[in-house]
């Protein structure tokens, strides 16, 4: 698994569901400071929403929810912008997860 800083990413880069990112140093009481995050997906929200969700995926607080991301205004795909990460999540600590099935 290769993490890449959000910073980094281009404003235009394009998400679709399912894309993880990783957020450090949330403050958990870990031994080990490499197991200080969260880590978030983005998720569909029923309905016709103009927004997916950024839901924390693992640990004990799985299910959370973190924030709203707004859809770009492309009606013809359901994708969120690399501005609308950045806004949302912040660039300070903030990851995206890239992998083999990436």
């Amino acid at each position: 698994m290769k993490l890449i800083p959000v910073k980094d990413i281009p404003d235009d880069a394009e998400f679709y569901r399912g894309r993880r990112f990783r957020k450090y140093n949330i403050g958990l009481n870990v031994a080990d400071k490499a197991d200080d995050y969260y880590e978030y997906m983005l998720a569909q929200l029923p309905g016709n929403s103009d927004y997916m969700l950024l839901t924390n995926v693992v640990g004990y607080k799985s299910g959370s929810a973190l924030a709203l991301v707004k859809i770009s205004s492309d009606n013809n795909r359901v994708v969120v912008t690399g501005a609308a990460i950045k806004f949302s999540l912040g660039t300070e600590d903030t990851f995206l997860l890239e992998d083999e099935f990436s």
